[in-house]
């Protein structure tokens, strides 16, 4: 039978009700029915079926078929035998299947349900009386009454059905809608082999049990140990299914994998292990008390199961660990005595297998039975090939199958690689591209980043993709494309098939063998469209100075992990897609007019220029210059009108930058962090576009350019450790601004006013910016500039800083903090930092900021007093404040209503403050330690109290509150 992968446990129903029909099945029942199916959920109901004088084996199919078993419980239930006899099969698959159970009681109390009181007690004496019925059946009967009604379940009595209706769905919907993992499009054969596997696990034991899935690629060991990874997971603590270990061990290494195993399984994603002894020893130390699945899938290595399962031990008692590999002999070595060898499947499911895929239907039509046999018994039941032949011959005719099968007979059935290729052979040309592209170089590669590349190359990758994956022939994963390993051969060997004794006569290179000898030997051929170059280890590779001369169509350029000597004084003019970290290229050579160029990806090259010949990059759209040490200027950019993304970081030689960057109306992102000689980036911005600007490091640049017009995109500015001396005013027109650092801009001595005009600035960082002396207050004349009533001031539009949640002034040389005085600001601040400042008081008001929750003024060591403040205060730190003398505001925030827990201070630091004294000490410290019970931190140290008793009992308080 073919059932759908987002069944988990290859249910047929979702959903079983058991009800009485008589009563409910056109009002309540009815509606429950098509609430559930509304909600998508495959519910059944016996309308359809004929009542037998007992349940009908064909019912009994139906309740061992359903995941949950909804069972209504009315006033006549127990009336009929049927539902008697339904509800001990119902509960007979709880026990046996782990089907869930829930009653619903509906307009009857559920005490009557168990102890068999009023109508139910009353329907079973009359089935005893009236009809016979024997002592065993009905105490049969009354257990699992007594069993449904003990369950959690709904009571509704006489109270608004679709209100009750709706909380049934919603928990059936809950119940039914767990992660699961995707099997398979339509699941044929697995029955049998979900089955030995469960049994050689032994679910039920306390043993630790490794077993081992081998066979053939195609074959479907993967399918199998997903569909029983979701059959099973309910029976452990916690479950991890690591899929392409093989992929995953050579890409990112196994350590890599140790702490994608342990964040699985302990949700810890703090967890860096350094080094894989470790990360064994992490595994041993944090698994072996979890009863714990875990799955290792595509195993090439013995390396890999003694590193991530190294021996039983490791596991809690009743852990279960399967793993999936090709080769038989590494889980005969690792010691794993039970094996589930994967075979082709028997001919009649091979052959609905192939029906599901050729015509969405388990049999094939009449005209078509015969030579779907032919095409089946070709494939000699190997799943992989049935769905790519299935798919390839969806929607074609007779005439159309049997060319094809002709094909196929002048093929030798062992080579794999030809049944597939009747796949390829049948995409558009386009399609045909993308596939080989994936193929030979993006499996397993981010999805986004693929398709930018193959957009690059005009191939509609978004449209390719999604018909190469309704032709089974790629598939998406975590968002990473990829194909079945004899897909992908088969991709290569369409390739190598180009030109099978000379590499560069073939359109695609990707072998690093290969390549090096078409670079050195200058073998480059204009057959040539993509190379990627990723050496398995760094080595000197010495380039021929005409080593692309001759790859006139070279469209994809990627070199990576190689530190290549020599410069090639010609490059491909039709490249589309150049990334080449550590280019040893000084400059662009002149010859070069790329002008379908898409990425220029140089970070950590030795380019010094781009030279004049850098221009009429129309479609250039990312360029990418990190690190680049030598550069020392940067192209006229009026000439890239399409530019989204530079990158600049760390280009220390560079000084200016091009005015025009600032008219770049497409540019999203653009980072010139630590350009250490950067004096000048633009004098003027227009960027309507731009939503990054990251300057932080450019220590020389003193200037920040005018902003020309609003600019709505932008959402973030760092400009910390700059020389900026102060911000234009037109600072106001960067009108989408959320983040703005300027943390330790230590030249910095003005802000101005017009600041308050961004609306959407949500958090400004202004930590240790030394020369600041004042920060604006701007006050409007009809503003008062004292703290009075703001219940005026209702309208968002008229506020400033309307969102600001953050903002940070330490170390900064505040005299006072008067603008927070501003009636029309920070309504919305929540973290304030006024460490390190020179003013000494806080004005009274600051108890208007509702929202407030953390208030630090660690060092300042000229503040006398801290009035009142707000409710919403959390944490209070004043380390070192040592002129504070007064404390007394303080008492109010103590003494909160302790029902509202979301309030209460929790943090209080006023370590080393010398002079703080207390006033009425006795009776403040008796409200303070019968109220405040939620600070958890008090810092009371070096603080001399003038009552010594009032310092004994807060240091004894404090104490208390630690432990």
């Amino acid at each position: 039978m073919a059932s759908s992968s987002n069944s988990t446990n290859c249910w047929k129903y979702s959903v079983f009700l058991s009800f009485r029909g008589q009563e409910t099945r056109n009002t309540f029942t009815a509606h429950l029915y098509h609430a559930l199916c509304n909600k998508g959920i495959n519910a059944f109901i016996d309308d359809k079926l004929e009542r037998g004088e007992h349940i009908t084996s064909q019912l009994n199919q139906i309740i061992e078929d359903s995941r949950i078993s909804l069972v209504i419980f009315s006033q006549n239930y127990a009336r009929s035998i049927y539902c008697l006899d339904e509800l001990v099969k119902i509960l007979e698959c709880k026990e046996s299947k782990g089907q869930v159970v829930l009653p619903v009681f509906y307009n009857v109390d559920p005490s009557d349900v168990e102890e068999q009181k009023g109508s139910f007690g009353e329907s079973l004496d009359f089935h005893e009386t009236y009809l016979g019925i024997n002592a065993e059946k009905l105490k049969q009967w009354r257990e699992a009454l007594t069993k449904a009604a003990q369950l959690s379940g709904w009571h509704l009595d006489r109270g608004n059905e679709a209100v009750f209706i709706r909380k049934i769905v919603e928990e059936v919907w809950a119940q039914l809608n767990h992660t699961s993992l995707h099997v398979a499009a339509y699941q044929v054969g697995l029955d049998q082999r979900i089955e030995e596997l469960i049994h050689m696990l032994n679910i039920g034991s306390s043993n630790v049990c490794m077993v081992g899935i081998c066979g053939l690629g195609g074959s479907g060991k993967t399918t199998v140990a997903k569909a029983v990874y979701n059959q099973i997971t309910n029976h452990f603590e916690a479950c991890c299914f690591l899929s392409n270990v093989r992929e995953f061990s050579k890409r990112y290494g196994l350590v890599h994998l140790q702490e994608k195993l342990l964040f699985e399984i302990l949700g810890d994603k703090t967890l860096v292990l350094g080094s894989v002894d470790r990360g064994i020893n992490v595994i041993k130390d944090r698994l072996r008390h979890k009863r714990v699945l875990i799955v290792l899938d595509d195993v090439d290595h013995l390396d890999q199961l003694k590193q991530l399962a190294g021996e039983r031990d490791w596991f809690g008692s009743g852990s279960k660990i399967i793993i999936t590999t090709r080769d038989e002999r590494l889980l005969v070595v690792h010691g794993v005595e039970r094996l589930l060898r994967v075979k082709e499947l028997c001919c009649d499911d091979a052959l609905m297998l192939f029906c599901w895929h050729a015509f969405k239907n388990s049999h094939p039509p009449k005209d078509y039975l015969e030579i779907s046999d032919q095409v089946v018994k070709y494939a000699k039941g190997l799943p992989l090939a049935l769905v790519v032949l299935g798919s390839f011959l969806y929607g074609r005719s007779i005439p159309e199958w049997e060319s094809e099968l002709d094909k196929l007979r002048r093929i030798p059935n062992k080579q794999i690689y030809e049944v597939l290729k009747i796949s390829f052979d049948g995409l558009e040309h386009h399609e045909r591209a993308i596939f080989l592209d994936i193929a030979c170089f993006f499996k397993g590669q981010e999805k986004d980043y693929v398709i930018k590349i193959l957009d690059a190359c005009d191939f509609d990758p978004v449209i390719g993709i999604q018909v190469l994956m309704e032709k089974s022939l790629v598939y998406i994963e975590n968002n990473k494309l990829q194909m079945h390993d004899l897909l992908q051969w088969m991709g290569r060997q369409v390739v190598h098939q180009e030109s099978p004794n000379v590499p560069g006569r073939r359109s695609r290179l990707w072998f690093h063998e290969d390549i090096l000898h078409v670079l050195t030997e200058n073998m480059g051929s204009y057959e040539v469209e993509g190379l990627m170059l990723d050496l398995p280890e760094a080595e000197e590779v010495h380039l021929s100075a005409k080593a692309f001369e001759k790859m006139k169509r070279l469209r994809i350029l990627i070199v990576h992990n190689a530190k290549v000597t020599g410069c090639p004084e010609n490059l491909p003019n039709a490249l589309r897609w150049f990334e080449w970290p550590g280019c040893p290229l000084k400059s662009m050579p002149s010859t070069f007019h790329a002008r379908k160029l898409v990425v220029l990806n140089m970070h950590h090259s030795c380019i010094k220029q781009l030279g004049e010949g850098f221009k009429n990059y129309t479609t250039l759209k990312y360029m990418d210059f990190r690190d680049c040490e030598l550069l020392t200027e940067t192209p006229d950019f009026s000439t890239i009108p399409n530019l989204e993304r530079l990158n600049l970081e760390g280009c220390t030689s560079l000084v200016k930058i091009h005015n025009s960057v600032g008219y770049l109306a497409k540019l999203v992102f653009l980072s010139v962090e630590f350009c250490s000689n950067l004096e000048s980036i633009s004098s003027h911005f227009r960027l309507r576009s731009l939503q990054t600007l990251l300057l932080t490091g450019c220590s020389k640049l003193e200037k920040f350019p005018d902003i020309e017009d609003k600019m709505a995109s932008i959402e973030r500015v760092s400009l910390n450790s700059t020389a900026i001396k102060e911000l234009p005013s037109s600072i106001e027109n960067l009108v989408g601004l959320k983040v703005m650092t300027l943390s330790f801009c230590r030249n910095l001595s003005r802000i101005p006013s017009s600041i308050y005009k961004l609306q959407h600035l949500k958090r400004l960082l202004l930590d240790g910016c030394s020369e600041l002396t004042k920060f604006p207050e701007n006050m409007p004349e009809e503003t008062q500039p004292f703290c009075s009533n703001i219940s005026m001031i209702a309208n968002n539009d008229l506020m400033w800083f309307p969102m600001l949640t953050c903002l940070d002034l330490q170390n900064c040389k505040l005299s006072e903090v008067d603008f927070l005085m501003n009636l029309v600001c920070f309504s919305t601040l929540k973290d304030l930092d006024l460490s390190g400042n020179n003013f000494v008081n806080l004005p009274t008001c600051i108890n208007r900021f509702t929202k407030l929750r953390r208030l630090e003024l660690a060092n300042c060591i000229w503040l006398e007093g801290i009035p009142e403040l707000p409710r919403s205060i959390k944490r209070i730190g004043a380390r070192n404040c040592t002129s504070l003398e007064s404390y007394s505001e303080l008492v109010r925030v103590f003494m909160f209503n302790t029902e509202d827990r979301s309030t209460k201070l929790r943090d209080l630091d006023f370590s080393n403050c010398h002079k703080l004294a207390d006033q009425n000490p006795l009776q403040s410290l008796a409200d303070t330690s019968s109220r405040c019970i939620s600070v958890d931190e008090v810092g009371l140290r070096h603080c001399f109290l003038k009552s010594l008793l009032v310092c004994i009992c807060l240091y004894v308080y404090s104490e208390t509150l630690k432990a």
